[in-house]
């Protein structure tokens, strides 16, 4: 009984957290900011792939690359197992990540569901066809299109994660593996991709409804992996330039509010040190945050809530190295 009023309690807490979470971000002036990064990154993305990569039957690793694998091997539409699947690891960020990740990816999601469906349909309108260049970009030149296509995937992917989102589907998994894990977001998707691009060759030759001549297949899996590694190193880069650690210096006469919201809410570390005005001789207390540059963003939001007045500085580090940071073995 016990144990069953303990589950209770722990799935309520985890909704009165989300209820909290979507009050905070509805009034926030930076939500709709955020959402139309991540509505950016989520259109970036689909053109990539609806009309560059997928009507060349090129496995793109993730959620995409497995429902196309699904719908080569069964018929049965992309959108089907794509939107099944994203459920269950929905519900996984809903337990394991946090609520602003969430819910930003539940809207994502939401757009998604309809935009794949629709988007890949208008690029290849009969799957049982084989020309199916006919509505693609750039048909005469596939590799072009698979160098341009891979990048766009790689950007959005980026746009959506820099704004604490994601497109659902193995991106979940990936930010998941990054919160215990300390690697990159480019690295985690390569080894995940990596195995769906695998699987694709035996899929195309051995379980297509159409299979695919075997010279043929190895053909794409080459392309599949140029695709994966390209976007890895997109996605690396564009994270990489969002992932430079700062250090902030916060002169608030609030620092006890504003320090408060930065360790409960943004559960990053911080100093405070003893000071002394050096015009006013009056002791004041200074707040010392070392943070990711994306997060630097979200802590000047909350100093601006709690004190609009407080002196804030923000500097570039060269590196940073211990918890929550990159390891000092790595160096």
């Amino acid at each position: 009984m016990n144990q069953k009023n303990n589950f209770s309690a722990y799935i309520k807490q985890h909704f009165i957290d989300l209820q909290h979470e979507l009050r905070t971000q509805l009034v926030s002036k930076y939500f709709r900011r955020d959402m139309v990064t991540v509505g950016l990154g989520i259109i970036v993305y689909m053109i990539g792939f609806s009309f560059l990569i997928f009507p060349q039957r090129i496995t793109t690793g993730g959620l995409s690359g497995l429902c196309n694998l699904i719908m080569l091997s069964t018929g049965i539409d992309i959108a089907i197992p794509y939107n099944i699947i994203n459920v269950g690891l929905l519900v996984l960020a809903f337990f394991l990540l946090d609520k602003n990740f969430f819910i930003k990816t539940l809207i994502s999601i939401t757009i998604l569901a309809f935009a794949i469906s629709e988007m890949t349909s208008i690029a290849v309108p009969d799957q049982s066809l084989e020309s199916n260049f006919r509505l693609m970009i750039l048909a005469d030149q596939p590799v072009v299109a698979l160098i341009l296509g891979s990048l766009l995937i790689g950007l959005g992917l980026g746009l959506v994660f820099s704004a604490n989102g994601s497109t659902g589907g193995t991106d979940v998994i990936v930010a998941i593996i990054s919160k215990y894990k300390r690697m990159t977001f480019g690295r985690i998707f390569m080894i995940v991709d990596g195995t769906i691009v695998v699987a694709s060759y035996f899929v195309n030759v051995y379980l297509a409804v159409n299979p695919m001549d075997p010279m043929m297949a190895l053909e794409k899996v080459v392309y599949s992996i140029i695709q994966v590694i390209l976007v890895s190193i997109t996605l690396d880069w564009y994270i990489r330039s969002n992932r430079r650690s700062v250090q902030m210096m916060i002169f608030s006469s609030k620092y006890e509010e504003i320090n408060e919201m930065i360790t409960k809410k943004l559960n990053r570390g911080s100093t405070i040190i003893e000071a002394t005005g050096g015009y006013t001789g009056q002791p004041s207390k200074v707040i010392v945050v070392v943070a990711r540059r994306r997060q630097s963003v979200m802590i000047t939001r909350l100093i601006e809530g709690i004190d609009p007045q407080a002196f804030v500085t923000i500097g570039e580090v060269q590196g940073v190295y211990g918890r929550g940071f990159d390891s000092i073995s790595q160096k």
